[in-house]
């Protein structure tokens, strides 16, 4: 296995990770709950100081192997007041690529 395949398959463990572990939390959570709002709480919680979105090294590896990355122009979290000298937002693209991700596995878990 390549490494660049390897860095791949751990993005990929990662997402699936943090999926199961949000899963476990909405099939034990209060049934009256609205499922929609605790989604989207969990996947804050779970996913905003993740290795992926907080370690410089690692928001290019998010980036890189997201099935999302630009989700922070549909999120409307990337700003336009970005200067020219300023540096590249990685964090905050990384946060979102990685948080719809996971949401995607999540659903996909939750279809079964």
């Amino acid at each position: 296995m390549t490494e660049t395949h390897q860095q791949i398959e751990e993005y990929r463990n990662a997402v699936a990770d943090v999926a199961e572990h949000i899963v476990a939390e909405i099939n034990d959570a209060d049934p009256d709950e609205d499922r929609d709002e605790l989604l989207v709480r969990l996947l804050d919680e779970h996913t905003e100081q993740h290795d992926y979105v907080i370690n410089t090294d690692l928001q290019i590896h998010t980036l890189q192997f997201s099935n999302h990355p630009c989700a922070s122009f549909f999120h409307g979290t990337f700003k336009s007041e970005y200067g020219i000298h300023d540096s590249f937002p990685f964090q905050v693209f990384a946060a979102d690529a990685f948080e719809e991700d996971v949401k995607d596995e999540v659903l996909k878990l939750l279809d079964k």
